[in-house]
């Protein structure tokens, strides 16, 4: 199948004669350009790559332009015009943008991903000549300048992370020495962790813990900078390529990538790598000139291996045992300082990849700086041709039984500014905002239109361990792996990648199917209440700007289930009115009791168990303490005694509910 076309001057095109090609080039006049060629520029060239432009044929084209290339080993197009064009731009290369992969080529085709194709030239020569040269092409449909995305560069604090006793440990889940200091994973207000620290601002995933840990069937593609795969909390997560041979040269599973065993790197076609550092003024290697560890930070939020005894717990990274925790795809699309970090191109290929390999939930902490009111969906969808049809084949695909199509989070941005980035801004993505510590909104957040769900990111400005700790790159501390607090909506979506995973893993466990519609809506409705917290700072800026809710990993567990969820506020005697969570919402039972654990009243604050009013459909409940926890109900189906051996009675029967306890309530519950 054909792959890529080799040209040089001297060799490739010398069928060409020079005046020949001078004089067609001349027909093609750069400032002339007719309107019908120049609608084919689908972008412009701010913030492009030098030296290539990626272009779509029309269907007949690319099956000539393939026929050439079988029939002979041809090492020119047989589009006379574009051999033309290609000769005056100095190409060195034209290359189709998604390899082969024999495995699912047929699918690629049906989605019309095998008409893309980069062209590789000069660096010297400009972008936009050279675009407008291709658009003239009559077989050549659209021409996509190959844009970056920008990876938002953490400035990372370089303090020593001392590992301290578990026995600090605030609830004892699991034996990781860090996890004390992983506020937005169990945050109890422990002034010793950060004094801003205010209970319950986190993602509530220790109650999820009992219910799963993480599966290893559901695989999460972590499309950033290279991801550590060697690092002691992170290599027994990762996924491998059961069908790759590591090291041997050779694409030994014909998906059209060589030695692709943890993932690939797109950007150096190769290789993982998280180690690129260039040094600073001073000469030293310095994190901020090259790789800063995003990925591999990234990545450990999500499936840091839990109970080793050993650094900190990623969401759904497992309980210690080998079959648990969800797997980790690295799909590097930065490297170093490389100017084809974060292209349209290598995007494609990373949303490619995770398509055909298995991947059913993408994490992308990356995107482009939006421009309020001047930017959308269509204006995305349009600029962004070949990222998008690869990103929509991804999505087309079903890498896991319990849900019907693959999934993605994205970072809403640290721009400070009223609307999501692109391309976590796409109504069928789910955009990410970020809090800090102590609650409130983090100061670099975006918010506003596109936002869908917040999570803890971090806010530094309340000390270095507000920040998100999570795993770093070998290579600061000489060899040793290493832990680090970063900031940034990058950090806060791998906290809903990760109970995103979460979710899956225990919809597997339970038996349960879903469509990705009724996945996300499930995910989007297990929020804690934060608009009515909003409301009384700065001035509601925030308020109904920051998505659903705060995202609650326990809740999204109970939601999977399909276990009610009961809002209760903190601190006062609540009457809880069964009626409307029962039947039709109007039907009365006889009830009996309701049940709670004592592990769970002491976690709530209750220092009586729930008690039944027993002339209403009520129970009145008193918590002190904010948290969830499961409750059954006991009640009579037919009538008002129940039967026994003596006498003609009802039945007894129980269903689950959970009680959420929160601050800030609000009289409609507060959240979704």
């Amino acid at each position: 199948m054909f792959r890529f076309i080799k040209l040089s001057c001297a060799l490739t095109i010398a069928a060409l004669a020079l005046v020949q090609c001078t004089k067609d080039l001349e027909d093609i006049s750069v400032g002339g350009l007719q309107s019908a060629s120049a609608t084919k520029i689908i972008n412009t060239s701010h913030n492009a790559t030098d030296g290539s432009l990626l272009v779509k044929f029309s269907e007949e084209a690319t099956l000539a332009f393939e026929g050439a290339s079988r029939s002979g080993g041809v090492t020119r197009s047989n589009i006379e015009k574009l051999n033309d064009v290609l000769l005056g731009i100095n190409a060195t290369s034209i290359e189709r943008v998604f390899p082969v992969n024999m495995n699912s080529e047929a699918e690629a085709r049906r989605a019309g991903l095998h008409r893309w194709y980069t062209v590789y030239f000069d660096e010297k020569q400009s972008l936009d000549e050279a675009a407008k040269l291709l658009a003239a092409v009559d077989e050549i449909e659209v021409v996509e300048f190959n844009t970056r995305h920008e990876l938002p560069t953490p400035e990372p604090n370089f303090e020593r992370i001392e590992v301290a006793p578990a026995t600090r440990l605030a609830t004892p889940v699991f034996n990781d020495a860090l996890l004390y200091r992983q506020w937005d994973m169990i945050n109890t207000g422990d002034k010793s962790v950060n004094k801003y620290a205010v209970a319950g601002y986190d993602i509530n995933v220790s109650e999820a813990w009992k219910y799963t840990t993480g599966d290893p069937s559901v695989v999460v593609a972590v499309i950033d900078q290279g991801v550590d795969y060697t690092h002691e909390d992170l290599n027994a997560n990762m996924w491998i390529n059961n069908g790759e041979i590591p090291d041997n040269g050779i694409d030994d599973d014909n998906n059209g990538y060589v030695d692709d065993v943890h993932g690939y790197n797109f950007v150096d076609n190769g290789a993982l790598s998280w180690n690129k550092y260039y040094p600073n003024t001073t000469g030293a290697k310095d994190h901020r000139y090259g790789d800063v560890g995003h990925g591999t930070h990234v990545a450990g939020t999500i499936a840091a291996v839990n109970n080793n005894g050993k650094g900190i717990c990623g969401v759904a990274g497992g309980d210690g045992t080998r079959n648990s925790g969800v797997r980790i795809m690295a799909l590097q699309i930065y490297s170093g300082l490389s100017t084809m970090g974060g292209t349209a191109e290598v995007i494609a290929k990373a949303f490619h990849y995770a398509a055909d390999n298995g991947a059913v939930i993408a994490n992308c902490s990356w995107g482009a700086m939006p421009s309020p009111g001047r930017e959308n969906d269509g204006v995305y969808v349009a600029s962004r041709s070949v990222q998008h049809a690869a990103i929509e084949y991804y999505r087309s695909k079903s890498n896991h039984p319990n849900i019907s199509h693959n999934l993605i989070v994205a970072a809403a941005g640290n721009d400070a500014i009223q609307q999501s980035s692109y391309p976590a801004a796409y109504r069928d993505y789910i955009s990410v905002t970020s809090f800090g510590v102590n609650g409130y909104p983090a100061y670099y957040t975006n918010y506003g239109p596109g936002c869908n769900i917040a999570a803890p990111g971090g806010d530094q400005q309340y000390g270095a361990s507000a920040g998100i700790l999570s795993t770093l790159t070998k290579g600061l501390y000489e060899n040793e792996d290493n832990y680090e607090y970063y900031q940034g909506t990058s950090m806060a979506c791998p906290h809903v990648a990760g109970v995103a995973a979460l979710g899956l893993s225990y919809a597997k466990k339970i038996g349960k199917v879903l469509t990705r519609d009724e996945f996300k809506a499930n995910l989007l409705l297990s929020v804690s209440d934060y608009d009515s917290f909003l409301e009384n700072y700065m001035s509601g800026k925030y308020c109904k700007m920051m998505g659903a809710g705060r995202v609650d990993a326990f809740l999204f567990m109970m939601n999977i289930e399909g276990t009610t969820c009961i809002p209760v506020p903190r601190g006062e005697s609540y009457r809880i009115d069964m009626t409307p969570y029962l039947a039709d919402g109007k039907t009365e039972y006889k009830f009996v009791e309701m049940t709670i654990s004592d592990a769970d009243m002491k976690r709530l604050g209750m220092k009586s168990k729930p008690r039944y009013m027993s002339t209403t459909n009520v129970f009145l409940v008193n918590c002190e303490k904010t948290g969830s926890a499961v409750v059954e109900v006991k009640m009579i189906a037919g009538g008002e005694e129940a039967g026994t051996t003596e006498n003609v009675g009802g039945m007894i029967i129980s269903k689950k509910f959970v009680l959420v306890v929160r601050d800030n309530f609000a009289e409609n519950g507060g959240w979704l």
